[in-house]
């Protein structure tokens, strides 16, 4: 049924920060329901500093619009580094900011984390990222300013993103089962962000092992619009947040509702 027709029930279009890893496209698919495609644009940070994300964020607009050419029911923003440097609750400006410009719904990568972490129960967390401490340290404040304290985080400190692309799939595993462990007391859930590294095959790894519930930005990526859209089929093999999936409920808040703007590049 379909067959041909991209993304006949769902088509996501994707912001990605840096060129897109091609493991993640792949996953995607592994995970993705028949009928749910995914069309990307990528920006070109090429390290995690300050002006290479500010860089981003010039250029997330232009990208939304191009997506918009493309028959795309809703567009996705992946990344959450540059919004976490912006200050607590940017990603909702964001989230209006890139809706008014292509003219389609919008969910950024930290609106679908957090709607997923609220959705799952999540009040508390441990943290694993690739990224510089001084990321991490940001993303805890955003996080707590939203209503979710981190009780542990890890960070491998690394700069570039052709650096974090290189690390074995079993480092994200390893770290993110450090980072819960280490925890003082055992916290609701488990945050991964970065979509550079790890495998969404890790997702169900770490719940089985530390008994507990993972949100990464693969698993959200996929979640948030399928709530959005209305696509009710839950996922099996990749975690308790696929596995939920159901028809948006009331007040769901990650998307922004198109605006009258013209879907033009």
């Amino acid at each position: 049924m379909g067959e041909g027709i991209t993304g006949w029930r769902l088509h996501i279009g994707t912001i990605f920060p840096t060129p897109v890893p091609p493991r993640a496209i792949r996953e995607f698919y592994e995970m993705a329901p028949d009928g749910i495609d995914i069309t990307t644009v990528s920006l070109t940070i090429q390290q995690l500093s300050d002006d290479n994300m500010d860089e981003a964020i010039l250029g997330m607009e232009r990208a939304a619009k191009q997506l918009a050419n493309f028959d795309v029911d809703v567009i996705l923003q992946s990344g959450v580094p540059p919004i976490v440097r912006k200050g607590p609750g940017f990603h909702r400006e964001l989230t209006e900011r890139l809706s008014q410009a292509c003219g389609l719904p919008v969910i950024t990568d930290m609106g679908g984390v957090l709607e997923g972490m609220r959705a799952m129960g999540l009040r508390t967390l441990a943290m694993a990222t690739p990224f510089q401490q001084f990321i991490n340290d940001r993303l805890v404040q955003y996080l707590a300013n939203e209503g979710i304290e981190v009780v542990s985080n890890q960070a491998l400190g690394i700069l570039r993103n052709t650096e974090i692309r290189r690390l074995p799939i079993p480092v994200e595993y390893q770290t993110a089962h450090k980072a819960f462990t280490d925890a003082p007391t055992k916290p609701d859930g488990l945050y991964i962000p970065c979509g550079g590294w790890g495998s969404v095959h890790n997702i169900e790894l770490l719940e089985r092992d530390l008994d507990t519930t993972v949100v990464t930005w693969a698993n959200a990526m996929l979640w948030a619009p399928m709530r959005f859209k209305r696509v009710t089929e839950p996922i099996s093999g990749f975690g308790k947040l696929l596995a939920s999936v159901s028809a948006r409920p009331p007040g769901f808040s990650s998307a922004a509702p198109a605006s009258p703007a013209r879907r033009t590049a």
